[in-house]
């Protein structure tokens, strides 16, 4: 992710409490239980326990957020990666492998077959540096005899 959203995030985040501390006796029967806490995974979204959220609990506070947001109904969360990766290939700055690693395809055709479009100031243009190769002088140059 870029600065940008990672700073949005943070901001975010900082507007809910941290994550509720585990009880003694909790701490005390985990021992017991030979519990090991889960590494920490780098997961953007979480529930408060900070652990993976389940699907359903996920898709029904997707569903309100999609609403609030003024976005259309069928908008999925996946779409959120289709509009960054489009966007990073059509901003010109970074070149399509960075783009294939930055969106974490392992084939580059996924990433350029399926994310990249053609800028609309592409369309219309006339290429010309191809044929000023075999011109002399402004003019056609002299055919190869073979």
């Amino acid at each position: 992710m870029d600065r940008f959203l990672i700073e949005r995030l943070a901001e975010h985040v900082a507007g809910f409490s941290q994550l509720a501390p585990v009880r003694p006796r909790t701490v005390q029967k985990r021992k017991a239980r030979g519990y090991v806490p889960p590494p920490n995974e780098g997961l953007v979204v979480t529930n408060r326990l900070g652990r993976p959220v389940q699907r359903g609990e996920f898709n029904s506070k997707w569903r309100a957020a999609v609403k609030l947001a003024g976005l259309p109904e069928r908008t999925r969360f996946h779409d959120f990666k289709h509009f960054y990766t489009s966007r990073l290939g059509a901003s010109g700055h970074h070149d399509p492998k960075t783009v294939q690693a930055l969106s974490q395809h392992a084939e580059f055709s996924e990433t350029w077959d399926t994310y990249a479009h053609p800028p609309v100031a592409v369309e219309g243009v006339k290429v010309t540096a191809f044929s000023g190769l075999f011109t002399v002088g402004g003019g056609p140059a002299a055919r190869v005899a073979g």
